[in-house]
């Protein structure tokens, strides 16, 4: 697999969304943060300079590119690789390879890879737009097709013929937690406790009736049809949940 780094762009993005402190300070979960994210070692009363939050952004890095690319059995491109690594910043390393993002993107399914995304965007128990807005953008990214290289003869020329644009405004500071929610499990999902739920009553309604004398020919039959038939509807829901996260929806 080629050797890959978290382009310009990508380390663009982080920036972003994480936004620049040079005081250590407690993100919205309780976690001291400073930089550009940063949280490992970090503790009050911490202080750092923008060139030490750009080396260190460099540097920290460098754990998370290959934590991307040894468990990506499908070698990513740049962008999918910068979108991977964004990713994986937030939601920790550990996140990212139990994540659907990852499982899909192995799988070859960029579209359920991309939607996938939006799985992780709860700290705390409730939802962060920044989050959400950031998890857009990743799977933006994720998406976009890299350009076909162009000579640098070439693009000097068309450099030169775009008027150059005007500073853009820095954009505010938004809440972006450090601990993030995983995506909810299988089991834990509602839908499939209440399919479940009622697959077991069902079945624990027919079992009982079975039992019971004094039943007529058709009571004794149409009662275990009922709750064969409930039971297999719980079924059905809890296999179209699981096809549904397989795919990336929530």
């Amino acid at each position: 697999m080629t050797v890959l780094h978290v382009s310009p762009r990508g380390r663009a993005l982080i920036k972003h969304f994480e936004g620049f402190r040079t005081d250590a300070y407690q993100d919205v979960v309780g976690v001291w943060t400073i930089g550009f994210g940063f949280t490992h070692g970090v503790q009050p009363g911490q202080h750092m300079t923008l060139a030490q939050a750009e080396a260190r952004l460099i540097t920290e890095l460098l754990q998370y590119e290959q934590a991307v690319l040894s468990a990506c059995a499908v070698e990513p491109n740049q962008n999918q690789f910068d979108a991977l690594c964004c990713f994986a910043w937030n939601v920790g390393i550990a996140g990212f390879r139990r994540s659907t993002v990852l499982n899909a993107h192995n799988r070859g399914d960029v579209q359920s890879a991309a939607r996938a995304f939006g799985l992780w965007n709860k700290a705390g128990g409730k939802e962060w737009p920044g989050l959400t807005r950031r998890r857009a953008a990743e799977a933006a990214l994720y998406l976009e097709p890299v350009p076909i290289a162009i000579p640098p003869a070439v693009r000097k020329v068309a450099e030169a013929l775009i008027p150059p644009a005007s500073a853009a405004e820095v954009p505010p500071v938004q809440a972006m937690p450090q601990q993030i929610d995983p995506e909810t499990p299988m089991i834990g999902s509602a839908i499939n406790r209440a399919a479940t739920t009622a697959g077991t009553a069902a079945a624990t309604v027919g079992a009982i009736s079975q039992i019971k004398d004094g039943l007529q020919d058709l009571q004794g039959w149409l009662v275990p049809m009922l709750a064969f038939t409930v039971v297999a509807l719980a079924g059905y829901i809890i296999w179209q949940r699981w096809t549904q996260r397989k795919k990336g929806w929530a």
